[in-house]
């Protein structure tokens, strides 16, 4: 029985699909002993809903197999659910939904309430045979939010998803009907059972008994990065916008072991739930986090920003500016008089574009509040001590400069090396371009980050 719903599941069939596969045996059956009386050369494929061979790249290493399927698997028991923003073409009966309503406007995942409803609204039910497709449009493709939404399908206890190969010359090649709108179902109730050993908590994270991945760019990960986490971008588990094969990813993660559970994040998850799918295959315990998540729940940061400037200011083109931070340990009565907490700032961030998704924009951008620009949350840490002595900051603070242009858009991004206790410095080559530009600083100390924004400006001159 188990191998026949492997076989199933493999061939895009479901069991009350069977009579309909032992007549197409049967007719195959026929052909082949027909085709023997045909020209050697004769191997082209025929059109429509024949068999179709996919491109190389998007194989997908046959271990994984029975999670991912062609266009031409595709059968009329299917549900195909496209996931993109903004499509302009969807297969024919497929329904849509933005992946990007799963997240509230910070990035962090609604509540399971939420989504079913998203869900059900769309028509959709707990038993679906599902087929996940579509990518994030604006930020130019990339495969990120469907691996998302599978693992969040996962999450809810959807057993029976699967992934859709190819694009949409890759669906006319298998002879399937393109529509310009996606189809639309009566309401249903969606009914989650939720798997909770795919999310990890931050209580998880922080406990120390788990690896941790850092999924993202190591531009990231240097800036700020959970304390003891491994640093193995999602990108290095893709090959030609693939999953490469079972041989590479051992190699990829053959720092890690199967006898701990392993937790994997990026900014929001998105991109993470690319490496939680290929760490999952290998057979590992993992589970999805978000270094959103990890920042929300840090403590209050230990340290205030007293001075923050820069020289010569203004300055010509392509001039070296010297930029000069100084710390001081936040007393109690500073952080009782803040005016607001870690948590009401965090109501107040703004995804700005495409920063869910990360292809083609800046990862991990939000906006604090900005009329122009967008700026990187930072960093990781809890201070030690509550004073930052001589040769004690290095390992307690490190601070990074983000400077945008007079356009918004991110001209440079440094740290700071720490030069006396407290004070950081850092040299930015100005910019050709005459302007004002505006410079935000993001200080880490080991669990907790603070992102100081537009805190400096520098004028370029000409």
């Amino acid at each position: 029985m188990a191998g026949n719903m492997i076989l199933n599941r493999y061939l895009g069939l479901r069991p009350k699909n069977m009579k309909k596969l032992l007549v197409g045996m049967t007719l195959a059956i026929f052909m082949l002993l027909f085709s023997t009386v045909l020209a050697a050369g004769e191997s082209t494929p025929a059109t429509g809903n024949s068999s179709w061979n996919s491109s190389s790249d998007l194989d997908i290493s046959s271990d994984l197999d029975s999670d991912f399927v062609g266009p031409e698997e595709i059968v009329p028991s299917d549900t195909i659910l496209d996931i993109s923003p903004n499509a302009t073409a969807y297969l024919d009966g497929a329904l849509n939904i933005n992946y990007e309503s799963f997240l509230d406007r910070g990035g962090a995942l609604k509540p399971v309430s939420e989504i079913a409803s998203l869900l059900g609204d769309a028509g959709l039910v707990s038993d679906d045979s599902l087929i996940i497709t579509g990518e994030c449009m604006p930020c130019g493709g990339g495969p990120a939010p469907a691996f998302f939404t599978y693992w969040l399908l996962r999450y809810l206890g959807h057993e029976d998803v699967r992934m859709l190969q190819g694009d949409l010359d890759d669906w006319q090649a298998a002879g399937l009907n393109i529509s310009n709108e996606p189809s639309v179902r009566a309401k249903a109730a969606y009914l989650p059972h939720i798997q909770a050993d795919l999310l990890a908590t931050y209580e998880f994270a922080a406990a120390g008994g788990a690896q941790i991945v850092d999924a993202r760019p190591a531009r990231d990960y240097e800036i700020g990065h959970i304390p003891g986490a491994m640093n193995i971008p999602y990108e290095d588990v893709l090959e030609n916008g693939s999953l490469k094969s079972n041989e590479q990813l051992q190699e990829v993660f053959s720092g890690i072991h199967k006898d701990r559970a392993v937790v994997v994040y990026t900014n929001l998850g998105i991109e993470a739930a690319i490496t939680w799918f290929a760490v999952e295959s290998l057979g590992y315990d993992a589970r999805m986090y978000s270094w959103r998540d990890w920042l929300v729940n840090q403590p209050q940061f230990g340290f205030d920003l007293e001075e923050i400037k820069a020289e010569p200011n203004p300055a010509k083109a392509g001039q070296s500016v010297y930029i000069t931070a100084l710390f001081r340990a936040a007393s109690a009565d500073s952080a009782r008089n803040l005016p607001e907490s870690n948590s009401s700032r965090e109501d107040r961030l703004e995804v700005k574009g495409c920063a869910t998704c990360g292809f083609g924009s800046p990862q991990g951008f939000a906006n604090l509040n900005r009329k122009d620009g967008s700026v990187q949350i930072g960093s990781s840490g809890t201070p030690s001590s509550s004073d930052i002595d001589e040769g004690e900051a290095d390992s307690t603070l490190r601070c990074s400069a983000i400077i945008n242009a007079p356009d918004g858009s991110e001209s440079a991004r440094m740290s700071l090396l720490q030069t006396t206790a407290g004070k950081y410095m850092g040299i930015w080559n100005a910019e050709r371009q005459p302007g004002v530009y505006k410079v935000s600083i993001v200080a880490t100390a080991s669990g907790n980050s603070e992102t100081f924004a537009d805190v400096l400006e520098i004028e370029v001159l000409a």
